[in-house]
């Protein structure tokens, strides 16, 4: 990150190559169509090269980051006029697979995706079926916490307390003591 708020487009690629991919799966599944979810991840990166500065390494990691504004810009995505009225078409996720052209066959990427997929699910079952529940659909629908609540049926106070707790437990099952 220092590289690219330095201007260095080398690193820019370096961070696309590491993170496209498990990115393009979250806005896709967000998303539900994989051309707005191509288009959504190419103004991550473009907002990522853009505003590097805003890039706090005190605050978190370049993955939660990353993360972070993936999902704020699919979610925003959904709730625009333009989106509502292009989901008529009929060209759903389902049609296609969750990963970008530009990325099949690469053993490597595959593998470190894995591993950390595996490591994200061992985290997650380690919490309430309450709390995944409520993170899934926020995280995996793109739902508000109001949107969230009415969904489930539960109130929204309860929602936003099942998410905070939710998100504290994954922290700390996923942050090595050590580094704490």
């Amino acid at each position: 990150m220092n590289r690219l708020q330095n201007g260095d487009k080398d690193a820019l690629r370096l961070l696309y190559r590491k993170y496209n991919r498990i990115l393009f799966s979250m806005i896709a599944s967000i998303l539900k169509n994989r051309e707005e979810a191509e288009d959504c991840l190419q103004e991550v990166f473009t907002q990522l090269w853009e505003k590097a500065e805003q890039f706090d390494a005190s605050r978190g990691k370049v993955y939660s980051f990353l993360v972070t504004m993936a999902r704020n810009k699919a979610i925003d995505r959904t709730r625009s006029r333009a989106y509502k009225n292009s989901k008529k078409e009929d060209h759903t996720i389902s049609d296609f697979t969750l990963t970008p052209e530009s990325n099949k066959n690469n053993p490597y990427e595959d593998l470190e995706m894995e591993e950390r997929a595996s490591v994200v699910r061992k985290a997650l079952q380690k919490l309430s079926d309450k709390e995944q529940k409520v993170l899934q659909v926020a995280y995996f629908q793109g739902l508000s916490q109001s949107q969230i609540a009415s969904k489930l049926d539960i109130p929204l106070g309860t929602v936003k307390y099942r998410m905070r707790q939710g998100m504290i437990k994954l922290r700390e099952n996923l942050i090595p003591d050590e580094l704490r």
